[in-house]
């Protein structure tokens, strides 16, 4: 069975048009009637039926069928070819989110340096949502993630390495840092500084504000954690991070929370089921996933 059959055939079923498939892969007509027939053929079905009346192709059931099969089977050859261009090229993509970069990816830093791994890493710094669905369609082999659930799609691998609470912070002066803990409903109507929506932390608020009935004044969202911290100790407003993100240098209070049913920034690393590890990213994974020392 041809792979650029396989192409036509999708398009064909895309586009449902012999002449703009043929224009979109610049070649004759007859090239694509022809393919499509070899499938058929080989298969022994019918994928299509004409409709004369209205100079149109309706692709029948057992054709539809056939184009989620070819899908998958396109999806896997591309990941083979970028898998195979990467070898090639020597250097790993690996996914990191700004948090973990900053706060937990130094300590590995040593040991990636002495077994000559770190400056084989192709960095791509994105928030973990992103960086999943770029581990997902093969665009990376690697990733450290941030989690608040664990739950992965088929064909990735997960390896948890740590929970840490998500906490309130707030500034020195305000009213609230002399609590030791406090429930999420004590910060209703407080003027909040949040992440971007491509912080898990978006995702965990969301589900805290459901759960506790309150609302928040969300007066600025910005996509860097050190931003939000310098103004929550400005006193300009209150947030909600993760305790991995925030050090003994900052100038805030960090308060647990007392609800239940929480959620936690889960440090975990990832990579596809179906890659097949050089040498090199054996030792990699190796790192990423050991069981860490204290990072407080």
């Amino acid at each position: 069975m041809n792979i650029q059959d396989l192409r036509y055939f999708h398009e064909l079923v895309n586009l449902k048009s012999y002449t703009k498939t043929a224009e979109k892969f610049g070649v004759s007509q007859p090239t694509i009637t022809a393919a499509f027939k070899r499938l058929e053929n080989k298969l022994g079905t019918t994928f299509l039926i004409r409709d004369q009346s209205h100079k149109s192709i309706i692709i029948t059931r057992v054709g539809m069928q056939f184009d989620e099969h070819v899908q998958s089977i396109l999806n896997e050859l591309r990941i083979a070819e970028e898998e195979i261009k990467q070898n090639e090229s020597a250097t790993i993509p690996f996914g990191l989110p700004p948090i973990i970069g900053r706060n937990y990816f130094p300590t590995l830093v040593p040991t990636l340096l002495d077994k000559g791994i770190l400056h084989r890493l192709n960095v791509i710094e994105n928030g973990s949502y992103d960086l999943y669905h770029l581990l997902l369609d093969g665009h990376i082999n690697f990733s450290m993630l941030g989690l608040t659930k664990v739950n992965p799609e088929p064909g990735i691998r997960l390896k948890i390495i740590k929970h840490y609470p998500m906490n309130i912070i707030v500034s020195k002066k305000h009213p609230l840092a002399h609590k030791k803990a406090i429930s999420f409903k004590e910060i209703a109507n407080e003027n909040f500084i949040g992440l971007s929506s491509d912080y898990i932390h978006t995702r965990a608020l969301d589900r805290m504000l459901k759960q506790s009935k309150i609302s928040i004044n969300t007066i600025y969202r910005s996509p860097d954690v050190m931003v939000v911290k310098s103004l929550v100790a400005q006193n300009l407003g209150i947030s909600y991070l993760t305790t991995l993100s925030i050090t003994k240098h900052d100038d805030v209070v960090s308060i647990p929370l007392l609800d239940a049913n929480q959620p936690e920034f889960i440090l975990a690393a990832a990579t596809r089921e179906n890659h097949i590890m050089t040498a090199k990213e054996e030792e990699l994974w190796d790192i990423l996933t050991k069981q860490p020392f204290s990072q407080q």
